[in-house]
């Protein structure tokens, strides 16, 4: 499971929800205006749903294709690389779902963090399959991958200022029994599932020390439900919450749930999307 690993490894929402409405903006947030393409227009051509429909058999494939005519997609940044656990990537979803954008770059949270509205100009960017799951990138050895952070700036532009309180923010809650009859071809997805244990969880064991990582630099745990289903969870070996013990017990755990072939997994932003 390690290969949506480099799909996703590091990103977080940093805000707090229960901050008040007076500082539901971030204090010093980065503008169009130093930010960006602010010449892209404000308005979307497409919904990302129906831009992962339209290239649906390209992506189910694992192939890609180059973006040729005005396409603009508008979403809320809902998952960035500040953590650590989402790796030089974007989650960006508007009210109708999800996509991954790779950009070749560390640290483009402090430009993207969560909670930022954009607009994406994918005229001249390329869309394909990693794991049958959707990716904006450029190409890389034949496939879809990173884009180069120029390219980036060229093809985005900022919509006011971070806020806490798009409804984008807000995870789906989904249970084992939802999860098992989920069309994948939606993922990713930002959600919440309730009532779940860490079956490594002993005490002492954490999420990803260096000793337990794989060729990914990552480290597979085990959330299970009341059912006795299963479902992997993934954190990075350089998450910042890496070594932090896994708690006992039943737990509430949100994260973004994406999916490699026919296989989900879960990816939490940071330590505290997962809650006792």
């Amino acid at each position: 499971m390690k290969k949506i690993t480099s799909l996703l490894l590091a990103g977080f929402l940093t805000l707090s929800v229960g901050m008040t409405s007076c500082m539901d903006d971030f204090d010093t947030p980065i503008t169009e205006d130093v930010y960006g393409n602010s010449n892209i227009e404000k308005e979307r051509t497409i919904s990302i749903a129906d831009l992962k429909t339209n290239y649906l058999s390209v992506i189910t494939a694992n192939g890609l294709k180059q973006i040729t005519e005005d396409t603009r997609i508008v979403g809320v940044v809902v998952g960035d690389d500040e953590s650590g656990n989402i790796y030089k990537q974007l989650i960006v979803r508007d009210e109708t779902g999800a996509i991954v954008v790779g950009i070749n770059s560390t640290g483009v949270y402090a430009g993207c963090p969560a909670g930022q509205k954009v607009v994406i100009d994918c005229k001249g960017l390329y869309i394909g399959g990693y794991g049958k799951q959707a990716q904006l990138g450029s190409i890389y050895q034949g496939k879809v991958g990173r884009m180069d952070y120029n390219i980036w700036l060229d093809h985005v532009r900022l919509i006011d200022k971070p806020r806490v309180s798009y409804d984008e923010l807000v995870p789906m809650v989904m249970t084992a029994e939802t999860l098992k009859s989920y069309n994948q071809d939606l993922a990713p997805l930002l959600v919440t599932f309730k009532e779940v244990t860490f079956k490594e969880a002993d005490g002492t064991a954490t999420y990803a020390p260096d000793s337990d990582k794989d060729g990914g630099n990552g480290v597979n745990r085990t959330l299970v439900f009341e059912d006795g289903s299963t479902l992997t969870f993934r954190t990075s070996a350089y998450a910042n919450f890496s070594n932090d013990v896994m708690p006992t017990g039943k737990v509430t755990v949100t994260g973004v749930l994406s999916r490699y072939n026919s296989s989900w997994q879960i990816v939490a932003r940071t330590s505290d999307d997962i809650k006792k």
